[in-house]
């Protein structure tokens, strides 16, 4: 998938803002984006969010819609980590 790497490969061409609020670095420390996991042939993202619970957000063509989906619940040992994947 090189559709992240340059603005040009981006849906329209240009870089745009995919996900506006709720992820700011205090609210989701970690995130990371991988390979299609939902089968919808587009990229997702997993975010560790600042209570420490992991969520999987569907990628979608044009914005992130919802809050994702719970994955691990709230626990201490992910606001400790440096990094996920």
């Amino acid at each position: 998938m090189n559709l992240l790497a340059a603005a040009a490969n981006s849906s329209g061409g240009a870089d745009i803002i995919y996900g506006a609020s709720g992820w700011s670095s205090t609210d989701v420390p970690l995130l990371i984006g991988t390979p299609d996991v939902t089968s919808d042939a587009i990229p997702d993202i997993w975010a560790v969010k600042s209570n420490g619970s992991v969520r999987l957000q569907p990628g979608r063509r044009t914005s992130l819609t919802g809050t994702g989906s719970e994955i691990i619940g709230p626990a201490s040992y992910w606001q400790t980590r440096i990094a996920i994947g």
